[in-house]
């Protein structure tokens, strides 16, 4: 048994526990930290009179029955252990800091400091700028992380057919409306709008940019389609968020001209054409994506300043947005000298839809970086502890991002480009180790030697991998839903949000975090 400190928690439940069980018999004070199927991984008593043989003793190697993980438990002289386990000190309701934390975490936590104090993270560059366009390379050129050479996409295409297979969907089940089921006339408007638009057998493939924030959709639709009447915060049919610049492989538009069916380099779907700007051509595209100078927000979003240019006024921008950096004198940008600030070339619409810039100011107080950030642990602990707090959004809905376009966004500020999703992410070509048939100690072994920034993937959910502190796991995630700490009984609670919190985190199957592990993805 790998027994770890727990001396926060203890205190926590030395203050809990009476001195004197009712039985009168003296109580234990021991905090046990159980797998999902009851295996002990650590513990750690108060009582200085227990040797670490005689507590593995009396936990045995089981826990009692209802144990939650990561539970404190009061145990009396007669090594019987009390009904109730001890588990409100572990919400950890409001930090010293005023904010509200995951059960374990300070507010230390949150600062990159506390992790460089530790070791946990460094400044030494992990891959320099021609390796990580290798490690892209070899990504495009993996067939099962599906993800997409637009420069290399077929020249023409058939729209017809295309538009017959991307009409013949079958209609979502349990979707509503503001509140109201979703009606199959609805779906049957959508198929029409598909079908009826301007195709034919021989289409010419364009290439275009975002010229906002934006997303794609499974289908070409402008309502907010819930999960349930209650929730107006899930859309299941969003699939991927779209940051402004970012390049895009045109196909063919709806009958109405509202939605343009596109690829990214990390997943197709349907876009709404007012937030995309085709280009005169392909020559022109890979010019305008390709700059020798970028300006890349590493700021987890940023607004421009506000200006009577609707396409420049307040805009966001979100983090890993690299824009074109002009560095000769430009003169006054819309009627101001460019003192303080950077200059960028911003994509825009003409009137026809197509390409255009316009010379747009960033503040130079803006969390900003001209190229790329270095690819350290360091940086990609400051850039995920940045958006703590941040709402979780599907598929980058509600301009947010869910766990894995949250871990592409952070890995994004080097010019790595991870595939879309969880599922793919685990089929990199390098990097990854198979954890599922891993005990949760042999987990752990792993985990002690693995850099932070790792990603830690189970089904549904991914996570960074920061480091250990305590005998507890930390990461950070941008995660939906989880078991509440404070009453696992109660089931799910929904964060929905990036928080940091530690490995011992409950599912609604009652196991943890780290008992679901199944991949770890090392990017380099």
């Amino acid at each position: 048994m790998n027994l770890k400190k727990f001396t926060a928690v203890m205190a926590a439940a030395v203050k809990l526990c009476p001195a004197v069980m009712a039985n009168g018999a003296e109580p234990y004070y021991i905090c046990a930290y159980y797998a999902g199927d009851g295996s002990l991984i650590s513990a750690e008593t108060a009582d200085s009179q227990l040797s670490e043989e005689r507590l593995a003793d009396i936990l045995g190697e089981k826990a009692p029955r209802g144990t939650s993980s990561g539970a404190v438990y009061r145990w009396n002289s007669l090594l019987e252990p009390v009904a109730e386990p001890i588990t409100e000190d572990f919400t950890n309701r409001v930090g010293d800091d005023g904010a509200f934390r995951a059960p374990n975490v300070t507010p230390e936590m949150c600062r990159l400091d506390f992790w460089l104090e530790k070791g946990a993270v460094s400044d030494e560059v992990i891959m320099t700028g021609e390796e990580i366009a290798a490690y892209n390379r070899a990504i495009l050129d993996t067939k099962a992380t599906n993800t997409n050479d637009l420069a290399a996409l077929p020249e023409t295409y058939d729209g017809r057919s295309m538009a017959d297979s991307m009409a013949g969907f079958e209609s979502p089940k349990n979707l509503y409306i503001d509140g109201q089921p979703v009606s199959e006339e609805y779906y049957e408007a959508i198929r029409e709008n598909i079908r009826n638009a301007a195709v034919s057998e021989s289409m010419e493939l364009k290439y275009g940019v975002a010229v906002n924030r934006t997303v794609m959709k499974a289908y070409p639709y402008a309502e907010f389609l819930s999960d349930s009447p209650d929730d107006p915060e899930w859309d299941d049919l969003v699939s991927a968020p779209i940051c402004v610049n970012e390049p895009l492989a045109l196909y063919f538009t709806t009958a109405d001209g509202k939605f343009t069916l596109v690829k990214s380099q990390c997943c197709s779907g349907w876009v709404l054409s007012e937030d995309i700007a085709a280009c005169a051509d392909k020559a022109q595209w890979l010019e305008v994506t390709a700059p020798e100078k970028i300006l890349l927000v590493t700021g987890e979003k940023i607004y421009l300043e506000p200006s009577a240019d609707t396409d420049l006024n307040e805009k966001m921008l979100t983090m890993g947005t690299a824009l074109e950096l002009v560095t000769d004198w430009p003169g006054p940008v819309s009627g101001r000298l460019p003192w303080d600030n950077y200059v960028v070339k911003l994509p825009a619409r003409d009137e026809n839809g197509g390409y255009c810039q316009k010379l747009a100011l960033i503040p130079a107080n803006r969390d900003v970086n001209v190229g790329y950030l270095p690819y350290t642990t360091a940086n990609v602990a400051a850039q995920a502890l940045k958006a703590l707090g941040n709402r979780y959004g599907w598929g980058g809905m509600m301009n947010s991002n869910d766990c894995s376009s949250f871990v592409r966004e952070v890995y994004m500020c080097f010019g790595i480009m991870l595939p879309r999703n969880t599922t793919w992410q685990s089929k990199v070509p390098t990097g990854v180790t198979e954890l599922s048939a891993m005990t949760n100690e042999e987990k752990i072994a792993f985990l002690t030697g693995a850099p932070a920034g790792t990603v830690l993937i189970f089904p549904g959910h991914e996570v960074l991998y920061f480091g250990e502190d305590g005998g507890f796991y930390y990461v950070v995630s941008d995660v939906s839903s989880l078991v509440s700490p404070a009453s696992p009984g109660e089931g799910i609670v929904k964060p929905r949000g990036v928080v940091l919190n530690d490995l011992s985190t409950l599912r609604a199957n009652g196991t943890t975090w780290l008992d679901n592990l199944s991949y770890a993805v090392e990017v380099k």
